[in-house]
């Protein structure tokens, strides 16, 4: 009696089989490369319930980065500011004594401040968006890069030049390895080192004008042999 089916289409289910576990695996491949940080949070801007400007606060004001974002040196996340610290500055109290006549009314009436003044009263935080997330299987503390000498300005960019922070840089795994591989490219003297003066950590332009000196590799090289800078590279670095 002849078959039914021929002899070749046995092996169908093992060539499914395989076709299958390819697919799956490239399909993981295209989804970690091309929806990590590095493609589709760069350029990330949202819609914050305070237009708050950076560039006037951080650039021409020029605040330190740690009066706001104060836990930076000392916790693994930078802790974004309450209202208090809004406040701070923002009571009406002494305003009128670096703001003219003209500009005083208008700060007075300023809706952004206002809703500021508002949330303070009543005791409610202002709820704003998340710009810069790692993620969950990936932990980066800011502490510990921030006392090894590394600026805001290596991860966060310019940030004292923009009016509505977005994300600038791709924080994709390769991202953190260059850094890890290179320190000398990136560390900058620590604002109390008295052997090697430098610019305020957060003082982002004179950093970044620093980091981009041709000499600044073999400083950096210095600083990093002097402090002991050796970032770890296996997976349980960042990854535990």
């Amino acid at each position: 009696m002849s078959m039914l089916f021929p002899r070749w289409m046995n092996a169908i289910p093992t060539a499914v089989g395989i076709g299958g576990a390819l697919l799956v695996v490239g399909v993981s491949a295209v989804y970690m490369y091309y929806f990590t940080p590095e493609f589709w949070r760069v350029g990330y801007e949202p819609i914050q319930p305070v237009d708050y400007s950076h560039q006037l606060h951080a650039g021409t004001l020029g605040i330190d980065c740690r009066y706001c974002h104060s836990d930076v040196e000392k916790s693994p996340h930078a802790n974004v500011p309450d209202v208090e610290t809004c406040m701070n500055c923002h009571t009406g109290v002494g305003e009128q004594s670096f703001l003219n006549a003209t500009k005083w009314q208008a700060h007075k009436v300023n809706p952004n401040l206002i809703q500021v003044r508002e949330a303070a009263a009543a005791g409610t935080p202002i709820r704003w968006r998340r710009i810069h997330k790692a993620p969950d299987y990936v932990q980066f503390n800011h502490a510990i890069h921030v006392n090894a000498g590394v600026s805001c300005f290596s991860c966060h960019g310019r940030v004292d030049q923009l009016a509505h922070v977005r994300q600038v840089h791709g924080m994709g795994m390769q991202f953190c390895l260059d850094c890890h591989r290179e320190p000398e490219r990136f560390i900058v003297a620590a604002d109390d080192d008295p052997a090697t003066p430098a610019p305020r950590i957060t003082d982002l332009g004179a950093i970044e004008a620093l980091l981009a000196q041709p000499g600044h590799v073999e400083l950096g090289r210095a600083m990093t042999e002097n402090r002991k800078v050796q970032p770890a590279e296996s997976c349980g670095t960042c990854h535990y």
